[in-house]
């Protein structure tokens, strides 16, 4: 019998992520990976997996899952709702689910996208070096009903040292009603006047209802006619600024090409506190010389 687990209800926008893959931007193919780094990481690490592990995210309202098999298993990310045979399932925290056994990851507390890894990794085929799902790479961009995920032989509790078994938090702040996000000067930052750039420092932001993993707009708009440029390329970080105004912010599946100014260019650590971002979250830019 094979190791594996079995979704029961795929949840909402539910894939398998990784690092990403690279080396594929002059073909079109964006990077792809985890959203929340560093959640990712942690998971990885709480039930010794390797660092680059691919783990199921899940955004707004996560998966039920049933193991064909017995695994250890955590989640982190978001504060989620999340219980395993009716008993909850605290986010950070390592559990141990038997053949059978039926995880069900509800709605979010706080933040929006949570990670589970479970012992011994998932073990799909990667594509172009990468497990991540990204349509049309992949065959598909997120999990089905019915899918069924082989996964690997457990380290959990092999090597003495090994992963972070005790961790009271793996949470980011998500309660905080507005986070500063760290903004460094992009390549086209020059088009800008001091009027917009203070602007860009003084005012408290919304995400728009525009946002998923390819970028996230946000609600104020920068009113000028600054011009478009000759396309070039992007990456995630990449904060673009259109000829109406409006502030995009490019995530992890996001083009490799744009026309747009590319004003700023964000932190690791910020791409992670945005992953955590839905409609109506409050942010203001923190602008690094």
């Amino acid at each position: 019998m094979i190791d594996s687990i079995t979704i029961i209800h795929p949840g909402l926008y539910s894939s398998i992520q990784d690092a990403g893959r690279y080396g594929y931007a002059h073909l079109g193919i964006p990077e792809s990976g985890v959203m929340d780094r560093k959640a990712w990481r942690i998971a990885n690490a709480l039930v010794n997996n390797p660092e680059h592990t691919a783990v199921i995210e899940f955004t707004i309202m996560g998966p039920t899952i049933q193991f064909e098999c017995e695994r250890h298993f955590v989640i982190t990310g978001g504060d989620i709702k999340a219980y395993i045979n009716g008993i909850a399932v605290t986010t950070g925290k390592v559990y141990i689910a038997k053949k059978g056994d039926m995880l069900k990851c509800l709605h979010f507390i706080s933040g929006c996208r949570g990670y589970l890894a479970i012992s011994g990794g998932l073990l799909t085929i990667p594509v172009l070096g990468s497990q991540s799902m990204y349509s049309p790479v992949t065959e598909t961009s997120t999990l089905k009903k019915g899918d069924r995920i082989q996964i690997g032989a457990s380290n959990y509790g092999t090597f003495k040292g090994v992963g972070i078994k005790n961790l009271k938090t793996v949470q980011q702040s998500n309660k905080e009603h507005i986070q500063k996000i760290e903004a460094h000067m992009g390549p086209e930052f020059n088009v800008l006047g001091e009027r917009h750039i203070n602007f860009l420092k003084e005012t408290v932001f919304s995400v728009s209802k525009l946002w998923n993993r390819m970028a996230i707009q946000l609600e104020q708009k920068l009113f000028d006619q600054i011009p478009s440029i000759v396309t070039g390329p992007v990456v995630p970080g990449i904060v673009q600024l259109t000829p109406s105004g409006n502030i995009i912010l490019l995530m992890r599946d996001c083009q490799t090409t744009g026309g747009y100014p590319r004003i700023l260019q964000l932190s690791e650590t910020s791409m992670d506190v945005l992953a955590q971002k839905k409609q109506g979250d409050q942010l203001s830019l923190l602008l690094i010389d």
